[in-house]
């Protein structure tokens, strides 16, 4: 499946909740599929703080690998294209074809850097709304997405409920717990402290690669369990027979992880990994309202929760109170907990089990 890359302009401001606004703003997104003369089979796939919004197929037929949802968009998966009409939308403050700290500020013609506003999940949200409109769309089929993906969701089903038929959310809790808040501290700074990011102003000179990198190997860790580091590297060592007993890497999991550091995604602008975890910090559906029950008032469409045992960044118990609040105020919705040594990151490299649920959900 071959892809092209999409950009919406929109030159209407776009107030954000920090009280500053966007003159104007770029989202970047991919369709795979049709819409129908209803208009009504359209999904929109929420990306999880990846860089931009290649969610599944190939750009060119010799890419190495396709989008980073391929595994459940594409003919005969459950975000099937010859039945659905499915848009990958990237988000403001990112890059990848959307407005962020590499875009060039109105004001000046030069890259805003750190002038770019800080956004929310729900800025994200209500720029999306706009691109909704623009693509004809009056409701999603359904809307779906993981982790920041999932986040989204989450805002759609808050802020507009009257747009969204039905809605999945996978490894995602209502509010970023103290515990994440930490774990993005300790990413933003490992960019922010290498020499050459320069105040976020290093645009036509040296990126904070090793900043980046680190972060990178940081990140690593988060998503993968250690069961599966055991299973896949236990303590081999690294193209050797003996210990060096020198400060190298004797094993192989310690060359991966300096492999990973030393080949940063140079694609990913820092500076957007720095405003997307920011807006992961100020996510908080109980931030004035007296429950969780009263930022789901108006939704009575069917909700999936997937949620993975292994996941201890977003345990099953507290994504469990999402599904309590939607029982509260009546709207049907099923949490599945399905079982995966690949903790947060299951959705997207196990996804044999989440394909399954995703496919009877949509049926």
């Amino acid at each position: 499946m071959i892809v092209t890359p999409q950009s919406a302009v929109f030159d209407e401001p776009l107030a954000l909740d920090s009280g500053r606004e966007l003159s104007e703003f770029t989202i970047g997104y991919e369709t795979y599929g049709r819409l129908n003369s209803k208009a009504d089979n359209a999904i929109l796939v929420c990306h999880g703080l990846t860089h931009n919004a290649h969610a599944a197929g190939k750009h060119h037929p010799d890419d190495a690998r396709p989008g980073w949802w391929d595994v459940a968009i594409g003919p005969g998966k459950p975000f099937d294209p010859d039945r659905f009409f499915v848009v990958s939308s990237n988000v403001i403050g990112g890059c990848g074809g959307s407005s962020g700290p590499s875009s060039p500020d109105p004001a000046t013609g030069k890259p805003y850097a750190l002038n770019f506003p800080v956004v929310t999940i729900g800025d994200m949200v209500a720029a999306q709304a706009r691109l909704t409109d623009r693509l004809g769309i009056r409701r999603w089929r359904a809307v779906a997405g993981g982790c920041m993906g999932g986040y989204q969701v989450m805002e759609w089903m808050s802020r507009f409920p009257e747009r969204v038929a039905a809605a999945v959310v996978i490894t995602a809790t209502a509010a970023t717990s103290a515990h994440t808040l930490a774990l993005w501290e300790v990413i933003r700074q490992t960019i922010m402290r290498d020499a050459k990011f320069n105040g976020g102003d290093y645009y036509g000179g040296d990126w904070p690669l090793a900043g980046l990198g680190l972060s990178s190997m940081v990140g690593m860790v988060i998503w993968m369990t250690r069961e599966v580091m055991a299973q896949r590297f236990g303590r081999q060592l690294a193209g050797r027979e003996e210990l060096s007993y020198e400060l190298e890497a004797d094993f192989e999991i310690q060359a991966f992880f300096q492999r990973i550091g030393d080949n940063a995604d140079k694609s990913f602008d820092p500076n957007s990994l720095i405003y997307l975890t920011k807006a992961m910090d100020y996510f908080d559906l109980l931030r004035g309202q007296s429950g969780l029950a009263e930022a789901f008032a108006g939704v009575d469409s069917p909700t999936l929760l997937v949620s993975y045992d292994s996941d201890w960044r977003y345990p099953s118990q507290e994504m469990d109170q999402i599904r309590l609040a939607l029982e509260q105020v009546g709207a049907p919705v099923e949490h599945r907990v399905l079982k995966s040594s690949f903790g947060h990151g299951a959705f997207i490299y196990d996804g044999e089990g989440l394909c399954a649920v995703l496919s009877d959900f949509l049926a």
